[in-house]
């Protein structure tokens, strides 16, 4: 299986790296990010922003700033991450450990889909939110069903969001990754080959003989492909059977 697709636009967040000149340096010189974090939700209702955990307030920061951005008002939507906002599961198993009651509410927000639920529910968008999980291959999977939305439903555009964070408490003793939480947003096209849309390619089953390996001691996954993706000097990217290609028009 090889797909062809370009990014017409994308947001990042991460401790210690904001903004789009931020995360290119960082692309050309990676390191684990560290720091503080701001996350700017003015734009939602407070009610909305206290029901929203902090990793769901990455996710919905970065989906919004390239929606926003790109004046878009519906469009499909794919969520991609390990384990989605593992926090309030570990809360509720923890409350009925204890034999507290257990809130409809706050479980409707732990389930994997909870996030892209509730940012469809903020935006009133119509078209279709997938939520994927695929343990270290989450922004492949992504990144397939991204692309079976923009051609089988043929639409313009399917926004990718992938987005992380360590496990918490009594979990981590199962995290294979380095702990960081991190969010980005790619608003996925066809294939077009253009100066302000690079393309890409996403390949199965084989690995490019020059494909850049990931080091799984300096980023996060979802952290590397990003890092790919930004910098423009890297042709190849290969990971678990997968093979990340940057095409030239």
């Amino acid at each position: 299986m090889r797909v062809e697709f370009s990014i017409q636009a994308w947001s990042a967040v991460a401790p210690g790296i904001q903004g789009p000149t931020a995360w290119l340096n960082w692309a050309a010189s990676p390191d684990l990010p560290s720091g503080d974090l701001e996350l700017d939700l003015s734009h939602l209702p407070a009610m909305a922003r206290r029901r929203l955990g902090r990793l769901a307030k990455m996710a919905v920061l970065v989906a919004d700033d390239v929606l926003q951005r790109e004046q878009l008002t519906d469009l499909p939507i794919v969520w991609a991450s390990r384990y989605g906002d593992a926090d309030k599961s570990l809360g509720l198993l923890r409350e009925h450990a204890v034999g507290e009651p257990l809130s409809p509410t706050a479980f409707g927000l732990s389930v994997h889909n909870g996030i892209g639920a509730q940012h469809s529910i903020l935006r009133g968008m119509v078209s279709n939110a997938v939520c994927v999980a695929s343990s270290q291959g989450a922004p492949e999977a992504g990144l397939v069903e991204a692309l079976a939305l923009l051609h089988g439903e043929d639409v313009p555009a399917v926004l990718l969001v992938c987005y992380d964070a360590p496990l918490p408490g009594e979990y981590t003793g199962f995290d294979e990754s380095r702990l960081v939480e991190f969010a980005w947003a790619a608003l996925i096209t066809r294939a077009q080959h253009a100066e302000d849309s690079p393309a890409f390619s996403l390949s199965a089953g084989t690995v490019a003989p020059d494909a850049k390996p990931v080091d799984s001691a300096s980023l996060p996954h979802g952290l590397g492909v990003l890092q790919f993706l930004l910098d423009a000097h890297q042709t190849t990217h290969s990971h678990g059977g997968w093979t990340w290609e940057r095409l030239h028009a």
